[in-house]
């Protein structure tokens, strides 16, 4: 019992490396963070409550993804999914059905969860939970499989937007028209997080035949994507500064201007999975920088 369910942990949570472990903190973080701005102090509860709800959710939406990508021919023995990871139809053996069933049933724990947690804090959040689902769902799963269409960033983006909402509505109980802004920088270094990753993989999902954001943009655009995503998130960073969403100390941010600018320069330089292993911590550092700066 003990070892399937490890197993089952292990499958769910990829092993805690697509995507790196690290990348959940920036989904729950802001919405900690603006909670405590807005109310002047830490709601531990609702924020302990919520971040265990979203894991399901996560679980979920890893197995769909397996699930319809091995469905769908993408998943092979030689994929970077597969080489990057224990996949969990080539390295543990199980069904595709192991999958869908397991996908539908952290999804029910994460519905169920959501919705008890709604009765303390809000029924509110039984809509946000509902978007989250969806967007998690329709990453991959029919009809929609916005990953399939190259919009894969498009929905992380707003996923991240949901998560940071469901804690900071069950931590507030209230929803804040300025907390959407507030979390577009974070969602904004997410999306170029998984975007590094996609480029890593670029010619091998091109073969495939899976349109992902950084196939239709080819190498080298992808690379001026990426610096275009540092300079909105900056932007971004200054006009909530200025609109005094963001706090006095947000100017600090610019120290990591120099680490940005290092990045967006060595994507020639450096092979795709290490320059990948790097960027990622840097991109985390940046993140976590910002809500220290925005707490103070």
């Amino acid at each position: 019992m003990f070892e399937e369910t490890r197993k089952l942990a292990g499958i769910a949570s990829r092993g805690g490396r697509v995507p790196p472990i690290y990348l959940y903190f920036t989904f729950i973080i802001p919405g900690f963070a603006y909670s405590f701005i807005k109310s002047g102090h830490f709601n531990y509860v609702p924020f302990v409550l919520v971040s265990v709800a979203i894991m399901p959710l996560i679980a979920a939406t890893n197995l769909f993804d397996d699930y319809y990508d091995f469905l769908k021919g993408f998943d092979k023995p030689e994929s970077p999914n597969a080489r990057y990871r224990r996949h969990p139809i080539f390295y543990y053996r199980v069904s595709e059905y192991y999958l869908f069933k397991w996908a539908v049933v952290f999804s029910v724990i994460y519905l169920v969860f959501s919705f008890g947690i709604s009765l303390r804090y809000g029924l509110i959040l039984n809509l946000v939970a509902f978007v989250g689902f969806i967007l998690g769902y329709g990453y991959t799963g029919p009809p929609i499989g916005y990953k399939y269409l190259g919009l894969g960033e498009v929905g992380v983006f707003f996923s991240a937007i949901a998560a940071s909402e469901f804690i900071s509505v069950a931590a507030t109980g209230h929803f804040y028209l300025s907390s959407i802004l507030f979390f577009i920088p974070f969602s904004l270094l997410i999306v170029l997080i998984l975007f590094i990753g996609n480029v890593r993989d670029i010619e091998f999902d091109q073969k495939a035949g899976l349109n992902t954001l950084a196939v239709l943009l080819g190498r080298r655009k992808s690379e001026v994507f990426s610096v275009v995503i540092f300079v909105f998130f900056y932007f971004i960073s200054a006009v909530l500064y200025l609109l005094k969403v963001y706090s006095r100390f947000t100017p600090v941010i610019l120290i990591t201007i120099p680490f940005a600018i290092y990045l967006s320069f060595r994507w020639t330089r450096i092979e795709s999975v290490n320059y990948e292993r790097m960027a990622g911590p840097y991109l985390f550092g940046i993140s976590m920088l910002l809500v220290a700066l925005l707490v103070l």
